[in-house]
């Protein structure tokens, strides 16, 4: 066996969708920033409510929470500083490709398929290994079939 046998080739190997999460948004946190998205993730944190996805934006932050737990933000939400807008159906799609920081282009080719696709990108992220974006849950399903089959197929 050599080296090779045990690498992961270039491109896509991966498409996975999530469902089931809420997005927070808190915006207007324009003085004293720092100490507002402190309070912010100290009234979550007090609330006992899990969050992933956590964005620092230039007027506060946003992140995502388990459809499980929309309740209890929206309740938590009335005691935020600034404005909070909580928007549910929201889906995470994960592409998965070894390297992926250093394949060319890749991640930009991404994102420009799923803004084509006509899908809401709230957010994207990236690791090593994979983007994910943040997108409506309605329509989610199809744009990663889309996926699957062109960037997939095509090793890209």
């Amino acid at each position: 066996m050599d080296r090779h046998d045990f690498e992961i080739r270039p491109g896509v190997h991966k498409v996975e969708l999530r469902h089931g999460f809420t997005q927070v948004h808190v915006t207007g946190l324009s003085e004293s920033l720092a100490d507002l998205r402190l309070e912010v993730l100290q009234i979550v944190a007090e609330a006992g409510i899990s969050l992933d996805f956590l964005k620092l934006t230039q007027s506060g932050l946003s992140f995502l929470v388990p459809d499980s737990q929309q309740e209890a933000i929206r309740r938590v939400a009335e005691r935020l500083p600034g404005h909070t807008s909580v928007e549910s159906g929201r889906s995470v799609l994960m592409v998965h490709a070894a390297n992926m920081r250093d394949e060319e282009g890749l991640m930009a080719s991404i994102v420009h398929r799923a803004l084509e696709s006509g899908c809401a990108v709230s957010h994207v992220g990236d690791m090593h290994d994979s983007l994910m974006l943040v997108i409506e849950t309605e329509g989610s399903e199809r744009v990663a079939e889309e996926f699957r089959t062109t960037l997939l197929e095509a090793g890209r």
